[in-house]
């Protein structure tokens, strides 16, 4: 058999299925995609241009089935609850730190 070819009887072929999935299931890997990139410090036009694009399939297939208005609401939740984080470095005594 040519080394490209596909071998029905090979165990380790990747096979994609279809899960099945509620309705509510777009709503919530909308959400999944929106609080995942909040965290990671994108801003709310940042994290709706990852959904208008079509390369993100999931976040994108989630804009075209609950529309613009639902997940631009789901993503200003997001970044107002993980958008907003501040990172501190901490150095010890000047900072009122454990040495003091």
């Amino acid at each position: 058999m040519p080394y490209d070819d596909p071998d029905p009887t090979d165990p380790t072929m990747l096979i994609g299925v279809e899960a099945p999935a509620g309705e509510t299931s777009d709503t919530e890997m909308a959400y999944a995609f929106a609080q995942e990139f909040a965290q990671l410090g994108y801003s709310a036009e940042r994290l709706m241009g990852l959904f208008r694009n079509p390369f993100y399939a999931g976040a994108h297939r989630a804009l075209r089935v609950l529309g613009e208005d639902k997940i631009q609401s789901i993503v200003q939740e997001a970044v107002d609850a993980w958008g907003s984080f501040r990172i501190v470095f901490s150095d010890g005594a000047e900072d009122g730190g454990p040495d003091r």
